[in-house]
């Protein structure tokens, strides 16, 4: 190769080189939801859960689903997206669901929130309907609890309390001190 030729190619090199150093850094950007995971350092990010537990005799007890958990294992509540739990207590079911759930570190508590909806289906009676903001579960006591407002809807008659207890155990339930209860009117079609 002669010197013009070599001198070209250096030449060229010069300026793919200075084109490269002074060209920006291009950046992958990250997904939002995937930056606040890591920046918190969970021991595990799991999505499309879904959990059951079996009573002594084999039969359905408790199935909790959700879109995904953040378990930080024994150094926080586990967080819930979507959380779903469908509780079998004879002679009832219940359904219980809410936008966002905290799991604490033993597992025996379920805290629900945002929008939460629980139903109670017993077969030949008249569904429960309870509405709020938040509910938590103890799986030890098989109580639920709430400390907001809660509306409770039984047929033909609405229920609002300041707080709710119900007893899955006894199917009882209390909606606080201050309850304001509406029995709606019975048409002639009805």
């Amino acid at each position: 190769m002669s010197g013009w030729g070599r001198l070209f190619l250096t030449a060229l090199g010069s300026v793919a080189l200075f084109i490269g150093l002074t060209e920006p850094t291009k950046k992958t950007s990250v997904d939002p939801t995937f930056k606040e995971i890591t920046d918190k350092r969970p021991d595990a990010f799991m999505q499309g859960i879904h959990q059951r537990k079996f009573d002594g005799n084999g039969r359905l007890e408790t199935t909790l689903t959700a879109t995904s958990l953040l378990d930080f294992g024994d150094r926080a509540n586990a967080e819930l997206i979507n959380p779903k739990l469908r509780l079998e207590r004879q002679p009832a079911t219940w359904f219980i669901e809410g936008e966002h759930g905290e799991l604490t570190p033993d597992r025996n508590e379920v805290s629900l929130s945002q929008n939460v909806i629980a139903d109670r289906l017993e077969k030949g009676k008249n569904s429960w309907h309870l509405t709020g903001e938040t509910l938590k579960w103890d799986r030890r006591t098989d109580l639920v609890t709430s400390t907001s407002r809660t509306t409770l809807i039984q047929g033909s008659i609405d229920s609002v309390g300041n707080k709710l207890l119900i007893n899955l155990n006894t199917n009882e339930y209390t909606l606080g001190d201050n309850v304001r209860t509406q029995w709606r009117r019975a048409t002639s079609s009805d």
